[in-house]
């Protein structure tokens, strides 16, 4: 509480100056359809011209006017809107029209923030136009998005400015990816469904715990307008690295809505239903909606469904002096994978899997404005969001074991006998029950001082992230294990401690007249650490902080080839942290189990595994959290109404989470049981008697670490005209150059898989670099989009062209620094080492064509997409079809020919509006 005291005191000293007897009206300027604010808009005074004023990054304007000019009024302008002459009012909201060029228009794309970073907003209409079925569908209108079919019997996660691999160890970047929904995160960190050893088939083995946000499970038909930030976030939002969701939906109305779409894979069926009491200022929006996909309409088999109820309230008060908002959301979200083997190949129809995903939350929030011009003290809010999940994966297999297997029981250090498996065939269940639980609570306020020539908003915010799995965890019968060999246990996810983040934020958002120019500055820093651990992790007590700062410099309109010309160069960088999640914070135990004596019987009652079992802690206290850094330089041009938006960024994250293998030298016991006599003998060996070898053996488990590296840079574009005359047609050109490089950032060990005068080999290399990959993609994609009123149609074609792709493994080391003996002793690898008899097997080779830039040459597919009101419009009928033309030619690599080929894809859908 002092430090902020010290700081409320330092800034009213500062600009205490500013601080005069004078009239300072505080003002905002919005696009009066959209409600988004303008930025650069000037409001000058009427009867003195040289009395003005530019809006700052979130719509806001303060002017100081001379008290005998004010009846006369302000005058209002902006590139592309009217001309707006109004009276000037403190607190007033200005919302100005879009000019007769643009007065009915509507875009069916994204368009690039008017802010100083690089952000994509894409309102209602737009997504309504592309039809989606899930989050995952909208991110085609991004730069560098491209249309793809849906694939909704698999977890959809993001990929911003990425040319994305399917690996583990680089999921950073979809996990760094915070998703906002009215305010509140959603919060993946205690997500831990898994089934342990769940390989066996495609489908079980699915698995994308701390991957991020399942897209799949997010709706689209309450969404009132989503911006997506690619480039710095402020610093009111943390706990992310690659970028960031903001969706806000519908507030208000009062209809009924209901929609229906069909394509090839799925079927949607939508209801709402929103109230307004417009007396009282409150509203209520009712709504829920169904999706059932088949990822083949042939395989009943494979299936996937999702069921979303949601009801939002909202009531607002206002005073001369003051506005207060209160909302409260109440959500479910229940998607369900009801997957099944092949009935002619799982016995009779026992083997089966399924999982339910099911989430309950609350969302409430309280924002108060002040519209006191006199005072310093302009807003505050306050946010408290609970979710609460009830996850189940369910998986049903026949067993048949073929020699005699010893069933994983002990939890402790130390030899014992094993339990045989008993029967051979049997039918195992296994069930993994989450039960994650979050807690997120944000304050926020603002402060704005009022200074001469300048808008600025002082933003001071704190929140709290609490995260904790409840659920029964890995639930089996040991004796008859579903993966038998495996040496896993149960474990209650209930005992592992509760995840808290706390973060502290503040920030300055300044906007500067400096002549005719204008100069906006949005800095800041974020304070996060996380509570609740044990003084082993080096998380324990550590603060990291994320400075940010956004700078944008608008230059006078000019006159161009008869056109009025508005320049804004603008620029950031950010650093961003990730925190571990739970899994990564409280890894199971690994139990290894390690045969000593497997003597075999003819009589059963005389078999006898006897085992040492070790059990290891693969908790990583040195984890800490990912960073990634990164910085852009944007360049934004309006040329009446015609718009290029054209952004360059690099961003390095080398302290991404990967699973990395720990080698360790383990001793057992080798029984001789050559001598037992097996005709004479009457009961099982005993080892006491027994003569023996110890044995040192090298085995590994695997732990968390920050060993991944993923380096991004490219160039990003955004191209949009006015609509042209008489075809009423607006042309749209977006496109990117992505390149990104993983690998790893810590070095690795390997041990190979040989067997030498017929025992394992037993040392280990240690390597600097291994994986390494090299991913290029070029696009760009044409989007010519219609509308005619008088038909109350609008329909778009899109040529999405794909320049080239490319892919490239990086060389991995061949000779490694180090080795590792079976007893655990580190070793330098020398040049006589390449001769050794055991040694030179860790020396590893590979063709050098596995290093060759292998290139996809170019490809275009054209998509259709159409729009048609009827009866008063509250009838839609909408249609698409994506690669209704395509242009795939074949091309040679390596002497052999590669022929491509691609499949349209379309649907239909109604919305009805009463």
């Amino acid at each position: 509480m002092k430090f902020w005291i010290l700081i409320y005191s330092f800034l009213f000293i500062v600009f205490a100056d500013g601080l005069k007897a004078q009239n300072i009206y505080k003002c905002r300027i919005v696009d009066g359809i959209t409600g988004e604010p303008l930025v650069g808009a000037v409001m000058r005074m009427s009867a003195d011209k040289r009395i003005s004023a530019v809006s700052d990054i979130n719509g806001y304007v303060s002017i100081i006017p001379k008290r005998e000019l004010i009846k006369d009024g302000i005058d209002i302008t902006y590139i592309g809107y009217k001309k707006q002459h109004s009276l000037l009012g403190n607190g007033n909201i200005y919302k100005l029209s879009p000019s007769e060029t643009t007065i009915n228009d509507v875009v069916v794309t994204a368009t690039e923030s008017h802010g100083i970073t690089s952000s994509s907003k894409i309102a209602k209409y737009a997504m309504e136009h592309l039809q989606p079925s899930s989050f995952a569908d909208i991110l085609e209108l991004l730069p560098g998005g491209m249309a793809k079919d849906p694939a909704l019997n698999a977890p959809n996660v993001i990929s911003l400015r990425e040319v994305p691999i399917s690996s583990s160890d680089y999921s950073t970047s979809s996990l760094g990816t915070s998703f906002v929904i009215d305010g509140a995160p959603i919060s993946t960190n205690a997500n831990m469904q898994f089934m342990n050893g769940a390989w066996d088939t495609q489908t079980t083995s699915r698995d994308f715990t701390n991957s991020g946000v399942d897209m799949r499970a997010i709706s689209t038909d309450d969404i009132q307008n989503v911006e997506i930030v690619r480039g710095i976030p402020s610093v009111e939002y943390g706990d992310l690295t690659s970028g960031l969701v903001k969706i806000n939906r519908r507030k208000g109305g009062n209809d009924i809505s209901a929609r229906f779409k069909a394509d090839m894979d799925s079927k949607l069926f939508y209801l709402s239903k929103s109230f307004t009491w417009i007396p009282s200022r409150m509203s209520l929006n009712l709504s829920a909606d169904y999706l059932n996909s088949k990822s083949d309409p042939r395989n009943i088999l494979e299936t996937y469904s999702r069921i979303t109820i949601s009801a939002r309230l909202n009531k607002e008060w206002i005073s001369d002096t003051r506005k207060l908002t209160a909302s409260l959301n109440m959500d479910y979200g229940g998607s369900f994978d009801d997957d099944k083997v092949d009935p002619e190949l799982n016995y009779g129809g026992v083997d089966k899997y399924a999982s339910k995903y099911n989430r309950y939350s609350l969302n409430a929030s309280v924002d108060y404005i002040n519209l006191n011009k006199k005072s310093i003290f302009k807003s505050a809010s306050a946010l408290m969001s609970v979710a609460y999940e009830k996850d189940l994966l369910d998986r049903t297999r026949l067993v048949q074991l073929n020699r005699e297997t010893p069933a994983a029981t002990t939890t402790t250090d130390g030899e014992h006998d094993a339990v045989l498996i008993y029967p051979y065939t049997y039918t195992a269940n296994q069930k993994v029950d989450g039960q994650p639980f979050s807690l997120y609570a944000k304050v926020n306020t603002s402060l704005a001082f009022p200074l001469k020539g300048t808008s600025n908003e002082l933003k001071l915010g704190a929140d709290w992230q609490l995260d904790k799995n409840y659920g029964d965890g890995q639930i089996f019968n040991q004796l008859n294990p579903l993966y038998p060999g495996l040496s896993v246990r149960p474990r209650k996810y209930s005992a592992v401690p509760a995840s808290h983040i706390l973060s502290e934020y503040t920030e300055e958002n300044l906007g500067l007249s400096i002549g005719k120019n204008k100069l906006d500055v949005q800095a800041g820093v974020r304070l996060s650490t996380m509570l609740n651990l044990s003084d082993k992790y080096a998380l324990h007590n550590k603060y990291y902080i994320d400075p940010r700062i956004n700078l944008g410099w608008t230059f006078p309109s000019i006159d161009f080839l008869g056109k009025t010309l508005t320049i804004q160069i603008a620029g950031g960088y950010g650093e961003h942290t990730k925190m571990p999640t739970m899994d990564y914070m409280y890894p199971e135990p690994v139990y290894m189990d390690l045969i000593e004596l497997n003597y075999y019987h003819p009589n059963r009652d005389y078999r006898r595994i006897y085992l040492q079992t070790y059990v290891k802690d693969p908790t990583n206290y040195n984890i800490r959290a990912a960073r990634n850094n990164k910085w852009e330089l944007r360049g934004d041009f309006n040329l009446a109404g015609n718009r290029l938006s054209v952004t360059y960024f690099r961003e390095d994250m080398n302290s991404g989470f990967r699973s990395t293998a720990i080698y360790n030298s383990y001793s057992f016991k080798n029984y001789d049981a050559s001598g037992i006599d097996a005709n004479t003998i009457t009961s099982p060996p005993d080892v006491a008697t027994l003569p023996y070898t110890m044995q040192n053996e090298l085995h590994s488990y695997t732990t968390t670490t920050n060993g991944s590296r993923t380096y991004k840079k490219g160039i990003e574009y955004t191209f949009s005209t006015i609509r042209f005359p008489i075809v009423n047609t607006r042309l749209t050109i977006n496109g990117a150059w992505f390149k990104t490089e993983y690998s790893n950032s810590q070095s690795i060990v390997e041990m190979p898989s040989k067997l030498i005068g017929g025992e394992s080999f037993q040392y280990a290399g240690i390597y600097k670099n291994d994986d390494g990959y090299i991913r290029e993609m070029v696009n760009t994609n044409f989007t010519f989009d219609s509308d005619i009123p008088k038909l109350k149609l609008i329909f778009s074609i899109s040529a999405q062209c794909v320049w080239m792709t490319a892919s490239q493994n990086k060389e991995k080391e061949n000779v490694p620094t180090q080795y590792m003996d079976k007893y655990g002793v580190i070793h330098d690898f020398t040049e006589e080492d390449k001769n050794d008899t055991y040694l030179q097997y860790l020396v590893r080779s590979y063709n050098s064509s596995l290093y060759d830039r292998q290139t996809v040459p170019f490809c275009m597919n054209v998509n259709f997409k159409a729009t048609k009101k009827l009866l008063d419009d509250k009838l839609t009928i909408a249609l698409f079809v994506n690669k209704l033309l395509d242009y795939n030619p074949d091309y040679v690599r390596n002497n052999y020919t590669i022929r491509r080929h691609v499949t349209p894809y379309f649907g239909l859908e109604m919305n009805v509006k009463i």
